[in-house]
C-alpha cells in the first residue's frame, strides 16, 4: 500500500472513530503515522495500528520485495480480521474459503465493514500497479 493510499484508509477508520478518541484528534491534525499508529495501539485500535506499521514499514522499502511483502501484510491482516467476524458473517465465509480479496472487500462492504473492505480494496488497487 502506497503512502499515497493511507489518507484514505486513514479516514475510512476515522469516520468510525467517537470525537474524543486521541486516535481521532491524530488523523484530524494530519500527524505523523508513527504518532497515530501508538495512539491507535493505546486505545485498542489493534488492526489499525497493524496495517499503519506496516505501511510504514513498506515506506522503507522498495521494488518487488515491497510488493510481495505487502501481499503477505495484507494476508495476514486478512487472518486477523477473520478471527473477529461472526461464523455466518459472508465476509468470513469468503476468507474460509480463499476467495480474491475483490470479493472479500465486495461482501465485506455489503456487511458493513467499511475497514476491511478498504484495506482490501487499496490492497488490490495497489497489486494491480505493481510492475510485473
Amino acid at each position: 500500500m502506497e503512502m499515497k493510499n493511507i489518507v484514505p484508509l486513514l479516514q475510512s477508520y476515522r469516520n468510525d472513530l467517537p470525537d474524543g478518541s486521541k486516535t481521532a484528534a491524530a488523523i484530524d491534525r494530519n500527524a505523523s503515522l508513527e504518532e497515530i499508529s501508538e495512539l491507535a495501539e493505546e486505545e485498542g485500535l489493534h488492526k489499525l495500528a497493524s496495517v499503519l506499521f506496516e505501511a510504514e514499514q513498506e515506506a522503507l522499502r522498495d521494488g518487488s520485495e515491497a510488493a510481495e511483502d505487502a501481499e503477505v501484510a495484507t494476508d495476514a491482516f486478512v487472518r486477523d480480521t477473520r478471527q473477529d467476524l461472526p461464523a455466518g458473517s459472508k465476509t468470513a465465509a469468503a476468507i474460509d474459503r480463499g476467495a480474491s480479496w475483490e470479493e472479500i472487500s465486495e461482501l465485506a462492504e455489503e456487511e458493513g465493514l467499511h475497514q476491511i473492505a478498504s484495506v482490501l480494496f487499496e490492497a488490490e488497487q495497489e497489486r494491480l500497479r505493481a510492475p510485473s
